[in-house]
């Protein structure tokens, strides 16, 4: 409640908040983003003006300030620092909580027939009832391609797998993709699926070869929220639209972010890696974003990729530093490239898989300017369980 000729906040955004009379400073230094649902009272007039909500697609903050509705008086303005988020605690009991991801109560799945069957009918409904049919566009099960529908090749291959005496996902590479696969649908129904927009934000999974690109994309957005940064979903328009992100950086600066899932980066070209094929596979990658981030949008470039062999982490690093080293002035609006690859890990009991994304955020030493992204270095290895 204003109680006096003085705006009620002064943040660091670029417009100003004024009441409908007109006569009344509100907010100095406003930027909706940083202000959700906050009902203030006109000194002048008396009326209430109430800020925008969360919009669609954005994440709440994890450190959100929440504010309760009451007349409180303000005497004096409250300075927000960049960054920072005022949100009615309110709204972010009813709803807002639910747009941040979850935590898995476990990091480890049971590999069991009841747990597959799950995941799988999951699928099925926010595919919208279209499991059976990718069934039928994948190769054989026992063959060790995959196809355009990995969640389903992988559905068909456990199916036939899990019960065999002495069966264990990690005695065959095969088994260990499969398995990969309906984890990571695991992971993302733990992390992501009290999301009001779920439907939405997954829509792409009806379509061939976008399974990786939307599990990649909601690590991503994991990733990128539990280090502190300010993330938000552009939501698919279709089934064929593409998942993309966005994201603010802890002290608010807006930058861009293209997702790309190579082909050199994937379990079916695994055994055409090399330093040369994944230093190529990058650089088209960063030429191919340009559209997305450049000098005008400076951001980063995040690759999905899906090869499990034990060499595969550090040639992608040292192909990725390797393409800076090489054309990194060239792409001065990049700030990093970064690997996310969801990994199966054993746990000490052969019916369990542990699961995660490692994430190799990688710095572009030629960037233009003082690089905004603090996500670690080339020698990070972290997993978002």
């Amino acid at each position: 409640m204003q109680v006096r000729d003085a705006p009620v906040f002064i943040g660091a955004g670029p417009a100003e908040l004024n009441c409908r009379c007109g006569n009344s400073l509100l907010i100095s230094g406003y930027a909706p983003e940083n202000f959700l649902a906050i009902r203030i009272r006109c000194f002048r007039c008396g009326n209430v003006t109430t800020t925008p909500g969360l919009a669609a697609g954005e994440i709440l903050p994890s450190d959100a300030i929440l504010t309760d509705r009451s007349d409180l008086p303000v005497f004096s303005p409250s300075s927000i620092a960049p960054g920072a988020v005022l949100a009615c605690r309110d709204e972010v009991t009813g709803s807002y909580r639910l747009t941040q991801p979850g935590k898995p109560q476990s990091e480890a799945m049971l590999v069991s027939p009841g747990v597959l069957e799950a995941t799988a009918a999951a699928y099925d409904r926010l595919t919208g009832g279209r499991l059976a049919e990718h069934i039928v566009a994948s190769p054989d099960a026992m063959q060790p391609e995959h196809g355009d529908y990995p969640f389903a090749w992988s559905v068909q291959r456990l199916r036939a797998q899990i019960g065999k005496p002495g069966w264990s996902w990690l005695h065959q590479d095969d088994d260990a993709m499969a398995t990969m696969h309906v984890a990571a649908m695991w992971h993302c129904l733990a992390c992501w699926g009290g999301h009001p927009l779920l439907g939405q934000l997954v829509a792409p999974l009806a379509v061939a070869g976008q399974f990786l690109r939307v599990m990649t994309g909601l690590a991503t957005a994991k990733l990128l929220f539990d280090a502190g940064n300010r993330v938000g979903f552009s939501l698919p328009i279709a089934a064929q639209s593409d998942m993309q992100l966005h994201f603010r950086t802890a002290a608010g600066e807006a930058l861009s972010l293209a997702l790309r899932s190579p082909d050199a980066l994937q379990w079916r070209e695994r055994n055409r890696r090399t330093p040369r094929v994944l230093r190529n596979a990058a650089e088209t990658a960063v030429v191919s974003a340009q559209g997305q981030v450049n000098n005008r949008k400076p951001g980063i470039v995040v690759l999905g990729a899906s090869i499990l062999q034990p060499d595969f982490d550090q040639m992608v690093v040292d192909g990725i530093n390797a393409m800076f080293r090489a054309v990194g002035r060239k792409h001065r609006g990049v700030a990093g490239v970064a690997v996310v690859m969801p990994k199966v890990l054993p746990t000490g009991r052969l019916d369990n898989v542990g699961f995660g994304y490692a994430f190799y955020p990688l710095l572009n030493p030629d960037f233009d300017g003082e690089n905004p992204i603090r996500l670690g270095s080339a020698q990070d290895f972290r997993r978002a369980v």
